[in-house]
């Protein structure tokens, strides 16, 4: 989505953010459509110290480009590493069901493979990006419970077992 492509860390801490907080979302915001949700997976990273960054930047160039011909593919953003060492990309896409198949993909298996050998850590983060109609976008946990069940869920004394058990009268 050309509207994405001026989108940049607020600064060099962006990585340690939470991906709503980490760039100017509002510069971008005016241009993409409201009433409207997205699926978005960050990818927050550390490089061994080390690693083939020529291997590693062919690796993850070719899934790029793989994700980018999927269907549902929104935009790709690879961050710089920030002076601490970290990292934070994501690809923003149409649903979780697009993103998932575009998993699968051969070139995004081959650098899934690569993980172990090129991070000292890497963590992935499934968002919800929502823009309502009259207001900034929106970003929460994919699988986050929505406030009317979590209050309900936390008084159950089986919650940490299941999120959605009822609890049983005593």
């Amino acid at each position: 989505m050309d509207a994405l492509d001026g989108l940049a860390p607020l600064d060099d801490a962006y990585a340690a953010r939470p991906v709503g907080q980490a760039f100017d979302w509002d510069a971008v915001a005016s241009a993409l459509p409201v009433d409207r949700e997205w699926y978005l997976v960050a990818f927050r990273s550390m490089r061994r110290p080390g690693c083939d960054e020529a291997r590693l930047c062919d690796f993850d160039e070719r899934a790029h480009l793989e994700a980018e011909a999927a269907p549902g593919f929104v935009h790709y953003f690879k961050g710089p590493t920030a002076s601490d060492g970290t990292c934070l990309s994501f690809c923003l896409w149409d649903t979780r069901a697009h993103a998932r198949a575009a998993a699968a993909g051969p070139n995004h298996r081959a650098a899934v493979e690569l993980l172990h050998e090129m991070y000292a850590s890497y963590m992935l983060e499934f968002v919800r990006v929502t823009h309502p109609s009259g207001s900034s976008l929106q970003f929460e946990p994919y699988d986050a419970i929505p406030p009317e069940v979590a209050s309900h869920v936390a008084r159950s004394p089986l919650a940490a077992l299941s999120p959605l058990v009822e609890p049983t009268a005593s």
